[in-house]
C-alpha cells in the first residue's frame, strides 16, 4: 500500500521542487520498507522564508511533509559547513552580498535533485527509524536520529546516482558508441 501524495498550493512566488508526480515515480525505486506504514506525503505552503526546516516527519500520523521554496534564489544570514556542502553538490552558486549569504539555482530542476537527495530521503530516514523502531530498538537522542536519517539519506542518493550511471552506460552499448 503506497502512501497518498496530498499538495497543498506553495506560497505565492514559491515552487515545490518535488512534484506529486514526481514522488509517485520514485515509489518504484525506494525500497518497500521505507514506504511501509507511511500514511501520506504531504507539500505544503511554507510560512516563513525560506530555511529550516524545509521538511519534516510527523511520528504519530507517519506523514512526511515537504515545505515549498523560492524557485531561483534563497537568502540565509548564514550557512552551517555540511548545508553548503550538500547545495554546492547539486551546482547551486552560493555568494556572499551586503552580509548574507545568497544561494542561487541556474535551474530548477537542481533544486529538484537537492530536495530528493536532502530532504527527502532524509525524512523517509526518519520514517524507517520510527516504523521499526520495535524490531531494532529505538534510536536515542535527537543528534543521533539526525545522524541515522542523514545515513538513510546518503543511501537512497548513491542508489539514485548509480543507477544513473547504470542507465547511461546501458544507452550507450546499446546504440554503439563510447564513453566520453
Amino acid at each position: 500500500m503506497l502512501p497518498r501524495v496530498v499538495v497543498r498550493a506553495p506560497a505565492r512566488g514559491y515552487i515545490h521542487p518535488l512534484t506529486a508526480r514526481a514522488i509517485r515515480g520514485l515509489f518504484e525505486h525506494i525500497p518497500a520498507e521505507y514506504l511501509h506504514g507511511l500514511t501520506r506525503i504531504e507539500l505544503r505552503a511554507r510560512n516563513a522564508k525560506v530555511g529550516q526546516p524545509f521538511g519534516c516527519y510527523q511520528r504519530r500520523e507517519k506523514v512526511v511533509i515537504l515545505y515549498s521554496v523560492p524557485p531561483t534564489i534563497w537568502e540565509f544570514p548564514g550557512l552551517r559547513a555540511d548545508f553548503r556542502r550538500s547545495l554546492q553538490a547539486c551546482y547551486a552558486v552560493i555568494s556572499k552580498e551586503e552580509g548574507r549569504v545568497r544561494v542561487t539555482w541556474p535551474d530548477e530542476s537542481l533544486i529538484s535533485l537537492w530536495y530528493y537527495s536532502d530532504v527527502f530521503t532524509h525524512e523517509l530516514g526518519h520514517h524507517y527509524v520510527e516504523q521499526y523502531r520495535h524490531k531494532n530498538g529505538r534510536v536515542g537522542g535527537r543528534l543521533f536520529r539526525e545522524f541515522v536519517a542523514e545515513m538513510h539519506a546518503r543511501r537512497f542518493t548513491e542508489q539514485l546516482f548509480k543507477r544513473r550511471r547504470t542507465a547511461k552506460q546501458e544507452t550507450w552499448k546499446s546504440d554503439g558508441s563510447t564513453a566520453r
